[in-house]
């Protein structure tokens, strides 16, 4: 629906309709009159194909300002893969919201309001794993099987994702560390002049340096310098992971063994097992055998300068 039409343009509000009662509803039409009392139209979409209808109407109008994503980073991701050519912003309303913090947006649809209305637009790099686009991270092996348990229980049959929590995330992390085998993952590096195969257990690629809880698994990831940090944790075990994650936190991880860190423009990561996939804490498939393309690989590379975004004007260029 349309609220408050504006000759001095207008905002796509994209909002996840899972949250879309309640508190959520209630900051997208926050963000509907803020936005309009700074004579800015907005369209709010809950449905799939609102939203796909918005985007193909902002395409080429320049009377747009930008899209906002309501929801989490997984509601950012589906906008970034609709290959909106306008900037883009976020109203944080998801569990971790990485990306909304990363960028010092919060979780106010007045302020997000006036971030639209007179914030500056920042260019930034994606990550494009199989054919998929990411801002965060792509990750392959334990951290992906956690991912994958949560989002069935969060279905839980009904086929309609419920909300959730991070005390969610405590039985698919116990469940993966009693069942998850740690298939082993070759990740070949493909940059100009540099042919290198690393072995690991579990594997990240990150276009912004922070994972779930905050934690700095890639501290040195930039979104503007056309790579992608490539973290391969090698050993294999629950008990290993427990060991890496208490690393992580100290933030000690990168100086020990075990621990391979490189910066990258392109990775293909193999495997003759099964192993689940993650992009920005989504399910994105599997690579291993029963791949429905029968591919034992997944290419993962850099998309510079791809998309641009709305921060405030506060922002620090490397704000973590």
């Amino acid at each position: 629906m349309w609220r408050a039409r504006s000759a001095n343009g207008w905002v796509g509000v994209v909002a996840n309709r899972h949250s879309g009662v309640g508190g959520g509803r209630v900051k997208v039409e926050r963000l509907a009159d803020a936005l309009g009392r700074r004579g800015l139209a907005s369209r709010i979409c809950w449905t799939h194909d609102e939203r796909a209808e918005v985007v193909a109407r902002a395409r080429g109008d320049s009377t747009c300002r930008c899209l906002v994503a309501v929801g989490g980073d997984g509601t950012v991701a589906a906008l970034v893969n609709e290959a909106p050519d306008v900037p883009i912003s976020v109203l944080p309303a998801g569990t971790e919201n990485l990306f909304a913090r990363h960028y010092g947006i919060r979780d106010c649809p007045e302020r997000v309001a006036a971030t639209i209305a007179s914030g500056r637009i920042r260019r930034i790099d994606l990550g494009v794993a199989g054919e998929r686009k990411f801002t965060l991270m792509a990750g392959f092996g334990f951290d992906a099987d956690v991912v994958f348990r949560h989002h069935l229980a969060r279905l839980g049959g009904s086929g309609v994702a419920r909300p959730t929590s991070r005390a969610a995330y405590v039985s698919p992390v116990l469940e993966s560390s009693l069942e998850y085998r740690f298939p082993s993952l070759r990740v070949r590096i493909e940059d100009p002049g540099e042919e290198t195969v690393l072995v690991g257990s579990t594997v990240f690629l990150f276009n912004l340096p922070r994972y779930a809880l905050g934690l700095p698994v890639a501290p040195a990831a930039l979104d503007d310098d056309g790579r992608l940090d490539l973290v391969v944790f090698r050993d294999a075990g629950p008990f290993r992971m427990l060991r890496y994650l208490w690393l992580v936190f100290r933030g000690i991880h990168l100086e020990k063994p075990g621990v391979v860190h490189r910066s990258v423009r392109s990775v293909t990561i193999e495997s003759a097992a099964d192993v689940p996939v993650q992009l920005d804490g989504d399910p994105a498939g599997r690579i291993g055998a029963d791949r429905l393309e029968d591919s034992a690989r997944f290419e993962v590379r850099i998309l510079p300068a791809a998309i641009d975004i709305v921060v405030p004007e506060h922002h620090r260029k490397h704000h973590t």
